[in-house]
């Protein structure tokens, strides 16, 4: 589970990466590249929040329950 979590994740930076090359680059050709990076980008990170919403749910994993001492 750890390694697909980190694995979308660096992907997710890859894309930003890409939109920001797009971004730079400029006119029609880079506000495409721009559009769809972006578009990766946040559909990878709806993705990412219901896996590790659904993990939760299955008891793959569980949240730290440590309290700090006062």
């Amino acid at each position: 589970m750890d390694f697909v979590v980190i694995a979308i994740i660096i992907v997710i930076f890859f894309s930003l990466g890409s939109a920001v090359i797009g971004m730079l680059r400029g006119g029609r050709e880079g506000s495409d590249k721009m559009f769809k990076a972006l578009r990766v980008r946040v559909s990878l990170s709806v993705f990412l929040f219901l896996l590790l919403m659904f993990a939760s749910f299955m008891g793959w994993i569980e949240p730290n329950n440590i309290l700090p001492t006062q």
